[in-house]
């Protein structure tokens, strides 16, 4: 069977589903392509940017430092202050202590006084005193009569005259000072013991050593 060929209205069909229509637009220019992001230029604006907010960090967390720091000081010359303040009072308190040691008397308001009134001599008339409870003699338990013949020990209780020594530089007590009194009395009137100078023997243990 021969083709049938198209008729009229196929072929007008065909042709207007092939002929695009013309259009009364007007035309638009295609957008224009963005650089790749793998660019040299961007590249460099990242690392600037990077850069940037790294040095940012920086300032910041030195900034930080600093001010740690300076709190630091400021808490050391506070503390260091203080310290110096204290030991001043201290220092000064002492001070104090020390004078009223010196000066027993005890002042009250209304009193009257002279320059006479604060000079060593008054002060030791205000002096309290106090009762010794033992000295040597008593650490030892010797009775310093029987001790006449213990010319080392006349020595220690007597002066380089032959005088015996006041309870101030013996420290005894005044039981044993009468005691050590009346026995160098004694062995001075018997003629055992000089009352002038010190024991011949005791001369030569000064003046000839016997390490020598």
């Amino acid at each position: 069977m021969p083709p049938q060929l198209p008729t009229a209205s196929t072929a007008s069909t065909i042709a207007r589903s092939v002929i695009r229509p013309f259009s009364t637009t007007a035309a638009t220019a295609a957008p224009g392509r963005q650089p790749p992001s793998g660019g040299h230029a961007s590249r460099l604006a990242s690392l600037n940017a990077s850069n940037s907010k790294g040095q940012v960090g920086r300032g910041a967390r030195g900034d930080a430092a600093a001010r740690l720091l300076e709190r630091f000081k400021t808490r050391t010359n506070s503390y260091t202050m203080e310290k110096t303040a204290q030991m001043e009072f201290l220092k000064n308190q002492k001070m104090s202590n020390d004078f009223l040691k010196q000066m027993p008397r005890r002042w009250e308001a209304g009193d009257v006084y002279s320059p006479h009134d604060l000079s060593p001599v008054e002060m030791q008339k205000w002096r309290k005193k106090t009762v010794r409870n033992n000295d040597v003699i008593d650490a030892l338990g010797i009775s310093p009569l029987d001790m006449y013949k213990n010319f080392s020990l006349i020595e220690h209780f007597t002066s380089t005259s032959g005088m015996i020594n006041h309870s101030n530089l013996t420290r005894l007590r005044p039981v044993n000072q009468r005691k050590v009194a009346k026995m160098v009395r004694r062995v001075q009137g018997m003629g055992i013991y000089p009352s002038v100078h010190a024991h011949p023997e005791m001369l030569r243990d000064q003046f000839f050593s016997r390490h020598k």
